[in-house]
């Protein structure tokens, strides 16, 4: 059994062009194929939350002390010079 190829299944979940014979030919074999529909399914909930993503619901850059923190801590493992600790960092409330 020949089975879509993935690209295809990326056009077809994206939906972004008029349907050809070759869509319906690669969907009739979805509905009989396992492999090709999760595929696919999974491909479609992608786009589909890709699509209707906010701007809330991108990740966010950490606070810059924890930038720091990670530095400082990089820099021990590797035994380099540590960045100087300022007077509000180290006291555990961040």
């Amino acid at each position: 059994m020949t089975h879509v190829e993935s690209a295809h299944l990326v056009e077809l979940a994206l939906r972004n062009a008029t349907p050809t014979d070759a869509d319906a030919e690669a969907l009739r074999h979805v509905e009989q194929c396992d492999r090709c529909r999760d595929e696919l399914d999974m491909l479609t909930r992608l786009v589909t939350a890709a699509r209707t993503s906010e701007a809330a619901d991108l990740p966010t850059p950490p606070p810059e002390r924890v930038w720091r923190l990670i530095i400082r801590e990089v820099s021990r493992e590797r035994g380099m010079p540590q960045p100087p600790q300022h007077p509000w960092e180290g006291d555990g409330s961040g």
